[in-house]
């Protein structure tokens, strides 16, 4: 996401907004969103507001309110305010860009696509744009124009900086991307005002590292994302400060290896897997025969439910073949993890430094559950319940599970993790997945959304106390 590259120092806060004083409290207003500061940021957007009661039109001030509110993670927020500033000026390629980033974070594919189609209209060179596209060739399946945008988002470009607004002398933070897919959503996870932070796109990096206290590997697929863990295993040679997130110990964190290792474990339950290459489907017979109906099919490298299928007979096994974009398919074995009224329920826990955070649960009629598609919008009943989730997540999971979870910390021995699984009906974990990947949601501002607030900042203050811990110990050592 492009970012705000106005910091000038702070002006009258108290100076009440007028049409002739709106320059300098649009640069105040900047200023404050770029703070380590909620109350700065509040009272960043409040300006930005005010600002924009007197020009409705103001293309910065609705572009910058987007950011913040992007980056603090009101993503719809973001895209009112986006949307507005592509309205008011349908020119600005960048404002296009902005609007099509947030879109394809709520995966909405063919809206980002059309804001991405006319930046690079009205820019052809805009990187941004061209990443965001490759981005979602790569979730349709698209694998040649994925690699195409891809290219021209990053090559010359493998190196970008989010600056950092401190009133002392910032921490440098390195952070460790892959240029395709399959990385942590790491905005909200650092503290702006303490890290100048440089992020590099391995795949297409090829100097030396930067100066650095801290390194922070935001490549979290190792089944997508092989090539570039391997890259960032031999960049780090030369490292000796701290890293979260080793790659080494990602490597170790694919579906398939993952559920033949953590099944071992007592107390956790996990289905079966195969990956068989397209041109071999049918010739693995052996294999195929394992499976009986209902199965899973998926293609391998996607999230969020994305070209994911259950497979209740021989047709639609077919039509999964078909339709289910990739090399290779990954088949696994269904379990059904249906409570005992009929109802489907996924929990989702953060391991972060070692201690478990209850982030959300999810409950929904439909096998498939994730939790912007599942009921608990609707459905006041289910609210309560993941209320008494995040209030009480050791007695609402019993202490089989609880204990089953901390043994899974310690095996995959990351530093920052998250794992979806069910409960079965003797209280063993069933295991979804297990990646750094999983994202840490604040709620919307609705009312109702009130009981997820405290679980979100307490997982987000805990990694962020983990970031200024560990570059506190490494400028020690400097």
């Amino acid at each position: 996401m492009p970012r705000m590259v106005s910091m000038p120092q702070p002006s009258d806060s108290n100076m009440p907004i007028s049409s002739d004083n709106i320059c300098s409290q649009l640069e105040l207003a900047n200023t404050l969103a770029l703070s380590g500061s909620e109350q700065d940021r509040e009272q960043a957007k409040a300006f930005f507001l005010d600002i924009l009661t007197i020009v409705p039109d103001h293309l910065d001030a609705w572009v910058n309110l987007g950011i913040l509110l992007f980056e603090t993670g009101y993503t719809l927020a973001a895209i009112t305010a986006f949307t507005a500033a592509v309205n008011y000026h349908p020119q600005c390629a960048t404002a296009h860009a902005y609007l099509g980033n947030a879109l394809l974070y709520r995966d909405e594919l063919a809206a980002a696509k059309e804001h991405f189609d006319v930046a690079l209209s009205l820019d052809p060179g805009m990187t941004e744009a061209h990443r965001g596209l490759s981005s979602i060739y790569r979730r349709q399946g698209n694998h040649e124009e994925s690699t195409r945008h891809r290219h021209l988002g990053f090559r010359d470009h493998a190196v970008s900086i989010l600056p950092a607004y401190a009133k002392t002398e910032p921490v440098q933070l390195l952070v460790l991307a892959s240029a395709d897919e399959g990385n942590i959503p790491w905005r909200l996870l650092i503290d702006r005002s303490m890290f100048n932070t440089t992020i590099i796109a391995v795949e297409y990096f090829d100097s030396q590292l930067p100066f650095h206290h801290l390194v922070f590997n935001a490549i979290g697929d190792a089944d997508l994302c092989r090539e570039a863990l391997e890259k960032s295993i031999d960049l780090l040679k030369t490292s000796q400060t701290p890293v979260i997130n080793n790659p080494e110990t990602v490597l170790n964190t694919g579906r398939i290896v993952n559920a033949s290792r953590l099944a071992a474990l007592p107390g956790v339950r996990s289905s079966r897997m195969h990956l068989i290459a397209k041109a071999d489907f049918y010739a693995k017979q052996e294999i195929l025969s394992q499976y009986a109906y209902p199965f899973l099919m998926r293609s391998p490298g996607f999230h969020g439910g994305n070209h994911f299928a259950r497979i209740t007979n021989s047709d639609d096994l077919q039509s999964a073949f078909k339709e289910l974009p990739g090399e290779n398919l990954l088949l696994i074995e269904y379990l059904d993890s249906r409570s005992p009224d009929k109802l489907f329920r996924k929990y989702r826990i953060m391991f972060i430094n070692g201690l478990l955070y209850p982030i959300h649960m999810a409950i929904s009629e439909n096998w498939n559950v994730h939790y912007f598609s599942s009921e608990m919008e609707e459905n006041e009943a289910y609210r309560s319940e993941e209320a008494s989730f995040l209030c009480d997540f050791k007695g609402h999971l019993g202490e089989t599970a609880i204990t089953a979870l901390m043994r899974i910390s310690l095996a995959l021995e990351l530093d920052y993790c998250g794992i979806d699984f069910g409960i079965d009906g003797n209280g063993k974990l069933l295991l979804y997945e297990a990646n750094p990947t999983m994202l840490i949601n604040p709620p919307t501002h609705e009312k109702k959304w009130d009981y997820r607030r405290e679980a979100a900042s307490s997982a987000l203050s805990a990694t962020r106390n983990m970031f200024l811990e560990r570059a506190a110990l490494s400028k020690r050592s400097v």
